[in-house]
């Protein structure tokens, strides 16, 4: 755990940083996530139950705290019973919170009002459990809660400072450190279409006649794509492997005119992700779209699709970087990959100003 000591600030937002390493750890009933930007949310598991507390807030001073509960899923449907408001218990005694400042919905209750958010997590933050009055078995569980924001304190920088939720201090809120930002290169234009011509060679080089020693699938089950990169070179994607719910692709940058030429293609991540031990991603379920540049994948950890992995990644001209990165470890059947945490984020660049187009007058 690291704890504040006085520097110089320049020193200590260079510090900050450095410290951007992406995370996502579980502490008892809890499961908390943050990215590059430090940008953290935690939440309760498991949401099979059909009861989740979420708590989310951003690096630096202008944090944007948000916390919510929710009755229900994508997965549950609509639940039946009474509203949240009025049914919530707190260690079994009936929770009356002041909902002055938060949107209140039948089955759903958040704020982003940092007061608020403040006074109830100094409410809950010891306690055992949340549940509903009419349903006991719809809980959440707070074991963990704690830890995690201790953590989410201590990413962003807020230990002993006024905005820290749980180790309080005397350091001014200003002085936490801002949040990293990565940025991603402004994508390169909109490469020629593919002739007939040129679409009907390459599925037919990358079918039978490209290197697919790993390929266990046979030639005639593989699932084969091509898109142009630039105006000399075109992305092949080859279904190689096949599962229930997943297929695993390799990837190729070949020439777009004969005698073709083939260089694979590896995604590496610019981070480890947690529970691995190798920056290499497998393409799972690729899908590349020419018009932005972009190649996305999606694994599903189970059929379900309520865990997994997610990424994005943008065509520089010359490799793809990564854009966003999402995972969800836990299998619970609380939301979709829309919604998975992200351990990577990036910030597109401004496109350089033309000087003939800023608008000043000669």
């Amino acid at each position: 755990m690291h704890y504040w000591i006085k520097l110089p600030l320049a020193l200590l937002f260079f510090a900050a940083a450095l410290h951007a390493e992406p995370l996502q750890k579980t502490f008892s009933d809890w499961q908390i996530t943050c990215n590059n930007q430090n940008y953290c949310v935690a939440r309760s598991f498991p949401g099979v139950n059909g009861l989740v507390m979420t708590v989310s807030r951003h690096a630096g001073v202008n944090d944007r705290p948000f916390l919510r509960i929710d009755y229900g899923s994508r997965y549950t449907g609509k639940l039946s019973g009474a509203a949240l408001q009025d049914n919530l218990l707190l260690d079994g005694q009936r929770l009356k919170p002041d909902l002055k400042h938060w949107e209140v919905q039948p089955h759903h209750l958040s704020t982003s009002h940092a007061i608020s958010i403040n006074e109830f997590l100094s409410l809950v933050s010891e306690a055992d459990n949340l549940q509903l009055l009419y349903r006991p078995h719809a809980n959440i569980s707070l074991h963990g809660l704690k830890a995690s924001l201790l953590l989410m304190d201590d990413v962003q920088g807020r230990v002993n400072s006024t905005s820290a939720w749980i180790k309080k201090g005397s350091r001014p809120a200003t002085d936490v450190p801002p949040p990293p930002v990565t940025t991603l290169p402004v994508s390169q234009a909109i490469p020629p279409a593919l002739t007939r011509e040129e679409t009907t060679g390459l599925l037919d080089y990358g079918t039978w006649r490209i290197n697919t020693d790993r390929c266990s699938l046979d030639p005639q089950r593989r699932q084969v794509s091509v898109a142009p990169l630039n105006d000399k070179k075109a992305l092949l994607l080859i279904g190689c492997e096949m599962g229930a719910y997943n297929v695993i692709d390799l990837a190729f940058e070949v020439t777009r005119s004969q005698p073709y030429i083939a260089r694979g293609l590896t995604l590496t991540l610019p981070f480890t992700p947690p529970h691995r031990s190798d920056k290499k991603l497998e393409l799972i379920n690729a899908e590349y779209d020419a018009s932005r540049g972009e190649l996305l994948t999606f694994g599903k950890g189970r059929g379900l699709g309520d865990c997994g992995t997610a990424s994005r990644w943008q065509y520089n001209g010359r490799e793809f970087v990564l854009a966003e990165y999402a995972e969800e470890r836990t299998c619970d059947a609380w939301h979709g990959s829309d919604d998975w945490p992200t351990l990577w984020t990036t910030t597109r660049e401004a496109p350089a100003l033309d000087s003939s187009q800023d608008g000043r007058s000669q």
